[in-house]
Formats: C-alpha cells, structure tokens, sequence
C-alpha cells in the first residue's frame, strides 16, 4: 500500500471514530505476543536454561511465560494498545480479543468494555477438566519468581494441583484445549453481547485489528454480520494478508493490508482521543 493511501485510510478512520455512537473493537492474532523478548530478563532465560537440562521440568514453561507477561511492561504490541486506547478512550466502545497475554491490560482500557474468550492466565483451572473451578494463579506464580530468585533450583517446585481430583492445574486459556474451562470470561460475555444488541441503528465503528482464521467464529465472521445488518455501520479491517473484505460488504467496509500492529504504531498522525505518542 502507497503512504499516501495508508494516510487517507488512517484519516478515514479517525473521522469514522470521532463521529460514531459506538466502536466495536476486535483484536486477533496479529497481537499474539511472540516472548521475543523474554531474553531481556537474564532470570527467566536462567531458568528456562534449567528446563533444558531436566526436561522433567518442562511443566513449569507456562509458568515462566506468566512471569515473562507480568513483568514485560514496554513493547511495540504494548505500544501499538496505546495508540488504540488513544483513539477510542472518550467513545463508548467494547473491544473483544483473542489474545491470552493480557498485554491489553498494561494499557488503561476499562476492563468492564473488555472481553477475552481463549481466557488468559490469571486464573488456574484443573487440567482434566474434572470440575469448572477456578483458581487464582498469583500464588504460584510467586513461588516460581521466589525460586529463581534465590536460586534454589526449579525442582524445589511441585507441580500445583487440582485440589478435587489431584490432576495437575494449568492455565484457564484454549492451550486447555478440549478441557478449556469457559466459565472465567462469560460474565464479560453476557455484558459484551448485551452491548452489542444496543448498536442496532447506531453509527458503529467496527475495527477489526489483526484477526486471522484460527477461531472465525469469535470475531471475524460475527464482525461481518453485525456490519451488515447494521446500516449506518462502517467497518475497517487490518491485516497483513487477510485483509479482503466480503463482496456484501464492499459499499462499507475498507480493507488496509498492513500488520495490524505496524498500522497502530504508524498512527503518530491520528490525533483523536489525545495526542498520540
């Protein structure tokens, strides 16, 4: 895509932003974080060293990956939910990911206009799927960074387990697979779908940021409805490679094919919400 082009789409957008009753925000695959940088933190690459010798440890990988998330606080995804939150933060708006790192968080989004489906890892649940408990991860996490610090070994460490069934506890995230508990989100849920329902006939901004087709059928394809239903919709999708727009959806949609996270961090123009930085 020409600069000048990408211009006029950003420009495109902010106006759609400014002047909408409502923003619908999708965020996909384009976000997932890649722990990239998990080699800025001699501790963590410490540890996963650890892993590598005994590979009896290699459950504790999840659980240095959530202490990577808790402690990385800057990054260009980081950066690129910034530029979002400037843009949206004085409209009405819902933003639903698919993401699990809660990178989103880091940002000052309202956490009541947020909702993670795939879960994330803020929570515990049993890996058998033998109840719907959930249980705060924090403790364990705690433990883990406390082992590393004071280099006592990784296998001083015993695997949390479910306290019902004694199977091991794992993450309240789709890395569950079939046992993905989905009881954590649904309240979220129940307030997303309720908002939804209230952007009928109402100028919505629809922007789907970097979403692919591993789970269609969370953002991209109820993305397409809503806009087609919705006449005074207008819908903008970012990505990389799948950035085509449906044939009914071609009088208003408009397709920018560009990583969804290059094209947040290319906004330094876009000034809506407050000075973009």
């Amino acid at each position: 895509m020409e600069r000048a082009e990408l211009i006029e789409k950003q420009k495109k957008l902010e106006a759609c932003i400014a002047d909408a009753d409502m923003v619908l925000v999708g965020v996909g695959e384009e976000f997932n974080e890649s722990f990239g940088d998990i080699g800025s933190f001699p501790h963590l690459m410490s540890a996963l060293e650890e892993v590598d010798i005994d590979q009896t440890l290699e459950w504790i990988v999840p659980f240095l990956e959530h202490r990577f998330l808790m402690e990385h606080k800057e990054g260009r995804l980081i950066s690129a939910y910034r530029k979002l939150y400037a843009l949206i933060q004085n409209k009405n708006y819902f933003v639903i990911t698919t993401c699990i790192d809660e990178n989103i968080k880091k940002v000052a989004f309202d956490t009541e206009r947020l909702v993670e489906p795939c879960g994330n890892y803020e929570m515990l649940q049993c890996s058998a799927k033998c109840c719907s408990e959930l249980y705060s991860s924090k403790d364990f996490s705690n433990l883990v960074h406390q082992a590393i610090m004071d280099k006592v070994g990784l296998d001083s460490l015993e695997v949390p387990t479910c306290p019902i069934c004694g199977k091991a506890l794992a993450y309240n995230n789709i890395l569950c697979e079939q046992n993905y508990v989905e009881d954590g989100y649904q309240k979220q849920w129940e307030k997303y779908t309720k908002w939804l329902q209230g952007t009928l006939n109402k100028k919505l901004c629809i922007l789907e940021l970097g979403v692919e087709l591993n789970l269609p059928n969370i953002i991209r394809w109820p993305f397409e409805k809503v806009a087609f239903y919705n006449q005074k919709a207008s819908f903008f999708r970012v990505n990389e490679s799948l950035y085509q727009m449906t044939e009914n959806l071609s009088g208003k949609g408009i397709s920018i094919d560009r990583n969804a996270v290059d094209f947040l961090l290319e906004c330094s123009s876009l000034k809506y919400g407050g000075e973009l930085s």
